[in-house]
């Protein structure tokens, strides 16, 4: 990734070590913080509502992009079930649209774009989520991934690459997800 892409306008990267730990720890902090301000991220919102409009329905809103690692959040009421925790399908869409997030933020950095599209996803569910809103955070993709996911692109007009997104606390997981999307150059 090119040094400075989408770095925290607030210093939150520097300040706060490990994003993760952040997160879990000073969520309310981060939603002042968060710099819509960014022009990226604030575009990335601005499509997922255009092009998914499901995303504003379900309170979906991009939090951050730290490190190579997308974040939003989405707020358990409109999302629960029956039981009080959130519903099953919005925690894998929630987890979907970040790791597509993640594709296109990947696009934008080298000026790219494409139609992206999820190949297969596998979501592993560890325990009920009940916080009023909760936050999912892209786990950083290895370097050699994406030097073939652009690699691919520009010599074949299409690529693939895998996404990992967990949603946690500091007891540990409560959703883990791996997705494959596919990119078509445009």
């Amino acid at each position: 990734m090119g040094a400075g892409f989408l770095e925290s306008n607030s210093g939150l990267d520097r300040a706060c070590g490990d994003p993760g730990q952040f997160f879990r720890t000073h969520f309310k902090f981060l939603l002042t913080c968060r710099s819509m301000d960014n022009p990226q991220l604030a575009q990335l919102q601005q499509t997922l509502e255009h092009q998914m409009p499901i995303t504003k329905a379900m309170g979906i809103e991009v939090a951050s992009y730290i490190d190579g690692r997308l974040a939003m959040q989405m707020p358990l009421e409109p999302n629960r079930n029956h039981q009080v925790s959130a519903f099953a399908g919005s925690l894998n869409a929630l987890c979907t649209i970040v790791g597509w997030g993640t594709v296109y933020l990947l696009l934008q950095q080298e000026l790219l774009s494409g139609n992206i599209v999820i190949r297969r996803g596998k979501i592993r569910y560890w325990r009920p989520v009940y916080t009023p809103e909760f936050i999912a955070t892209a786990l950083p993709l290895p370097a050699q991934d994406v030097g073939y996911f652009f690699e691919l692109l520009q010599s074949k007009g299409n690529s693939k690459i895998d996404v990992s997104v967990d949603i946690s606390d500091d007891k540990g997981p409560y959703v883990h997800f791996k997705g494959s999307y596919v990119v078509q150059a445009s």
